[in-house]
């Protein structure tokens, strides 16, 4: 399903993260108005039918009740048209209650995207998020009770982070019950405090193939329990580039990290082959192995085709108990 994204700069956020600088990445340095939003969805229909629309870049929720139910209002009557399939919002784990969920299931929202970030307290306090991991698992009980699905946003590279504690954030946004998460890198944003930290020498980036083995691991962790991860890496336009002042920015990340979790696996089942169909193409063509077109998605090893799923579940498992065994140290 298509995502028609309405973008709220900052709008509802009560304190500054570290590394947010949302006019960086997005231009929008105020919210648009009902009217160009009328005219956004006019633009947006030009190419497709249907469409969720989704309120992105602020703390929906930490909005007065009045401003959510402007937006929400809005957002229905594209609903009851048939053109919105469905509205889902954005916002943080401690502007969630029992209130504040109910008037959301009342006024047609179907999915929120909680920007997580990590399940780490330090990495949390490190990063002025303002809100524990017991937050996040409150919250996120909050929205199961009410049947609300929910997705997880997470991030690598953080102030305090390191590989174990994102392996770790992955697995516990799969055991929370998370039907979606989005991953990516920490980027020094124009405007961020991140930027002043970094610039007295404070902070260092992680390296890209840092950054894309990490997320390969985390990925592997999602999907292979049903955790749909679908995006990877910050979405920034050509034109906003210059904002970025430092980090592991790629545009083709996502495909990037899909290759080494092919490549991954394929050296874990010692295969001989990978055989795949059209859609996984990108992933395998600059791998130099054996590899050929079939109907299904997987290896050869051992002389008997391994799928996807199966490979990645053996997988996932060996770096989970790694994982869980370090935390434990």
């Amino acid at each position: 399903m298509k995502i028609l994204p309405v973008f709220l700069p900052q709008r509802g956020c009560k304190n500054r993260c570290t590394f947010c600088s949302q006019w960086a990445v997005t231009g929008f340095e105020r919210p648009l108005s009902f009217d160009e939003l009328d005219e956004l969805v006019q633009n947006y229909l030009k190419t497709t039918h249907s469409f969720e629309i989704a309120f992105y870049g602020g703390t929906f929720t930490a909005l007065d009740e009045s401003e959510q139910l402007s937006y929400l209002r809005w957002a229905s009557r594209y609903v009851q048209t048939g053109i919105c399939s469905g509205i889902r919002l954005s916002t943080r784990p401690d502007e969630i209650d029992e209130l504040r969920v109910r008037f959301l299931k009342e006024h047609g929202v179907k999915f929120v995207e909680l920007g997580v970030q990590s399940f780490d307290d330090d990495v949390l306090r490190l990063n002025n998020r303002g809100y524990t991991r017991e937050d996040v698992l409150k919250t996120c009980e909050i929205l199961r009770r009410f049947e609300i699905d929910f997705g997880v946003h997470l991030m690598v590279g953080l102030i305090g982070d390191e590989a174990t504690k994102d392996i770790l954030s992955a697995w516990q946004s799969m055991k929370i019950g998370a039907k979606t998460c989005r991953i990516h890198p920490t980027l020094v944003l124009k405007g961020s405090i991140l930027e002043t930290i970094y610039r007295r020498g404070e902070y260092v980036p992680i390296a890209l193939h840092t950054a894309i083995d990490i997320c390969s691991d985390m990925t592997a962790v999602l999907e292979s329990h049903g955790v749909r991860v679908i995006r990877l890496g910050l979405y920034v336009p050509t034109e906003l580039l210059k904002n970025v002042v430092a980090g592991p920015y790629h545009p083709r990340f996502g495909e990037l990290v899909r290759t080494r979790l092919v490549e991954k696996l394929y050296s874990f089942l010692n295969a001989s082959s990978i055989v795949h169909t059209e859609r996984e193409s990108s992933w395998v063509s600059k791998l130099n192995v054996p590899k050929s077109k079939g109907k299904s998605f997987g290896f050869l090893a051992q002389g008997e085709f391994v799928p996807w799923q199966d490979a990645l579940e053996s997988y996932a498992e060996e770096i989970s108990k790694e994982v869980v065994l370090c935390s434990k140290r």
